[in-house]
């Protein structure tokens, strides 16, 4: 246990002795995993969009495409 810096001055609450590092240990890498993984799923989520949106103008794009040539065909 660790010796009290405010034992100099009197204190006698013990609070200081008390040995919490385990417990904020695991709590710190509690929270690492869990904001490492809450962004992973936000940046996974952002990747999925954009690939949905791509599609979407794709197919927009190809139905324009086949518009464009099936009037060039009547026009022939």
């Amino acid at each position: 246990m660790k010796d009290c810096p405010a034992s100099e001055f009197g204190c006698t609450c013990n609070r200081c002795a008390v040995d919490r590092d385990d417990d904020l240990e695991a709590l710190k890498q509690f929270n690492r995993a869990t904001s490492a993984t809450a962004t992973f799923l936000i940046l996974l989520a952002a990747l999925l969009g954009l690939m949905a949106m791509g599609l979407l103008n794709t197919e927009g794009a190809m139905k324009r495409a086949a518009i464009i040539n099936r009037e060039s065909i009547v026009w022939k």
